[in-house]
C-alpha cells in the first residue's frame, strides 16, 4: 500500500523592525486675539505711542511612540498521519460444489497443456461429461481418478502418410485395411501407455473430395474402428471440421458409422461459425430436406442433417461428441470488425458487441 507521507512547512512571518526617524515638528502660528487698546487723549503735538506685538507661541512637539514589534507565531504540532487502509485479500476463484454424479451439461474442456492446477480441480468438482487432450495425454489418468464416468478423447498430431491419396488413381490407394494397421503401430506404444484415454482419435479433419477418396476414408475409419476393438482399445472416427461434408457426402461415410455401432467407437466432428456461434442456424445446405432446416444449421448444429437425414432412418444413432468447437473467423460470415492485433476467437469480440 503506498504511504502517504505528510509534510509541515512551518512559515514564520517577521516584520521588519526598528523605530521610525521623527518627523520635522511643525509650527502652528496662532493669530492672536484682537486687542482693542483706548486711547487717551494726548496732548497735542506729541506722537501717539504704538502698541507692542504679542509674542508667537511656540507650541510643543508631539512625542512619537515607538513602532510595536509583531511576536513570532507559534508553530503549529504536527498531526499524526492516518492510519493506513488494510489491502483485502483477493478473492479467490469460485468453484461450485463438487458433484457426485456427471454435470448435467454436455460441455466438456478441450485442453491442449495441462498447465494449470485447476483444471483437475475443475474436472473433480463438476464432474464433466467429457475432456480432451492433445499430445499431452498422460494427465486424462488423473481425470479419470477423480471423475470416472467423464469419457475421453485424445489425439496426437504427428499424422503419418496423411497425404497417401494425394495425386493418385484410386487404383494407387493403399488397401484401408493395411493402411489402418499401419497407423495404428506406429501409435501403439503410446496408446497403451495412455490408458486414461477412452477413444482415440484419427485423422484431424480430412479433406476427402472426390467419391472415391470418400470411399477410402470410411473403408479405412471403419477398418481402424474394429482392429482397436480387437486391441482393447476404442476409436473416434470421423474428425471432420465446420462446415463439411456435404449432405450427398454424408451417405458414403455411413460405413464407418456402421462399424462404430459394431466395434463400440463414436462419431465425432467439429463445429465452429463465426461471428457468433449461432450463425448460420436455420440457413440450411444443399441436398438437405427443407423440413430439416429449421431444426439445424449450416455450421452450428449441422450433425442434426447427419442425425436426421441419415442415422436415424437406419438405426444408426451413435454417440457423438463435438470434439472441438468455437468462435473462427475463418468460418462462416467472418468478423468484418476484427482487430489485426488479435488472435482466435478473441479477435471478434467487437463483432459480438454489435451484435447486441
Amino acid at each position: 500500500m503506498m504511504r502517504k507521507h505528510i509534510f509541515f512547512v512551518l512559515a514564520i512571518v517577521i516584520a521588519a523592525c526598528g523605530t521610525a526617524t521623527p518627523s520635522e515638528p511643525y509650527l502652528v502660528t496662532l493669530t492672536p486675539n484682537r486687542v482693542t487698546p483706548t486711547i487717551k487723549a494726548a496732548p497735542t503735538g506729541a506722537a501717539s505711542p504704538s502698541v507692542p506685538p504679542l509674542p508667537t507661541v511656540v507650541p510643543t512637539p508631539t512625542s512619537l511612540s515607538s513602532t510595536t514589534i509583531p511576536q513570532p507565531t507559534a508553530p503549529p504540532q504536527p498531526t499524526s498521519p492516518p492510519t493506513p487502509t488494510e489491502i483485502p485479500k483477493p478473492t479467490e476463484d469460485p468453484f461450485p460444489p463438487a458433484r457426485a454424479d456427471l454435470s448435467k451439461t454436455k460441455l466438456g474442456v478441450h485442453v491442449i497443456l495441462n498447465n494449470d492446477a485447476r483444471i483437475l480441480e475443475f474436472v473433480k468438482r463438476t464432474k464433466p461429461r467429457v475432456m480432451k487432450g492433445v499430445d499431452n495425454l498422460d494427465w486424462l489418468s488423473k481425470v479419470k481418478e477423480v471423475s470416472p464416468k467423464t469419457i475421453t478423447l485424445g489425439r496426437f498430431t504427428d499424422t503419418p502418410n496423411r497425404d497417401a491419396l494425394d495425386n493418385k488413381d484410386p487404383s494407387q490407394y493403399p488397401k484401408p485395411a493395411d493402411f489402418a494397421r499401419n497407423y495404428i503401430n506406429f501409435y501403439l506404444a503410446r496408446y497403451r501407455a495412455n490408458p486414461g484415454v477412452d477413444y482415440w482419435e484419427g485423422w484431424n479433419e480430412p479433406q476427402p473430395n472426390k467419391a472415391s477418396e470418400w470411399d477410402w476414408y470410411a473403408a479405412f475409419e471403419a477398418e481402424r474402428a474394429c482392429q482397436m476393438k480387437d486391441l482393447g482399445m476404442k476409436a473416434a472416427v470421423g474428425g471432420f471440421s465446420g462446415g463439411r461434408p456435404e449432405y450427398a457426402d454424408m451417405a458414403r461415410f455411413i460405413p464407418a458409422i456402421q462399424a462404430i455401432q459394431k466395434c463400440g467407437g463414436i462419431f465425432h466432428l467439429h463445429e465452429y461459425a463465426s461471428p457468433l456461434m449461432q450463425t448460420g442456424v436455420g440457413v440450411g445446405i444443399p441436398g438437405a430436406p427443407a423440413n430439416l432446416n429449421k431444426i439445424a444449421g449450416s455450421l452450428t448444429l449441422r450433425y442434426r442433417y447427419w442425425y436426421e437425414g441419415y442415422l436415424k432412418p437406419r438405426k444408426l444413432d451413435v454417440k457423438l461428441v463435438i470434439s472441438e468447437g468455437g468462435i473462427d473467423a475463418g468460418v462462416g460470415q467472418g468478423c468484418p470488425q476484427r482487430s489485426p492485433n488479435e488472435a482466435g476467437w478473441f479477435s471478434c469480440y467487437k463483432d459480438w458487441g454489435s451484435a447486441g
